[in-house]
């Protein structure tokens, strides 16, 4: 199945990235995104593998997501590919999460 992601959530793993490159090193910054890779990739797999995000069940959608030490890759599945919306932090105020989910393209 083929996987599709939103400007916001390729920002997102950027930032993520060059902040902990700085912070943590080239090292731990490298392990973060190989495992956001690892995840994208098997979501190929098994789409439905994620956990349905109870915050979100009031919205048409169905938002699925994957975690990630802190952080969840938000996501839906279509008809004929996977779209993924954002990589959320779980430490920010969920209704952040609800503005986020409106604003994504």
């Amino acid at each position: 199945m083929e996987i599709r992601s939103s400007k916001l959530f390729k920002q997102q793993v950027t930032d993520l990235v060059c902040y902990l490159k700085v912070t943590f090193g080239k090292r731990i910054a490298f392990r973060v995104k190989s495992e956001i890779e690892k995840k994208v990739f098997l979501l190929k797999l098994f789409p439905n593998m994620g956990t349905v995000e109870p915050l979100l069940e009031e919205e048409p959608l169905v938002y699925r997501y994957l975690v990630i030490k802190h952080n969840k890759i938000l996501y839906t599945v279509e008809e004929n590919y996977i779209f993924i919306h954002l990589l959320w932090d779980c430490r920010q105020d969920s209704g952040h999460l609800m503005e986020l989910i409106k604003d994504v393209d």
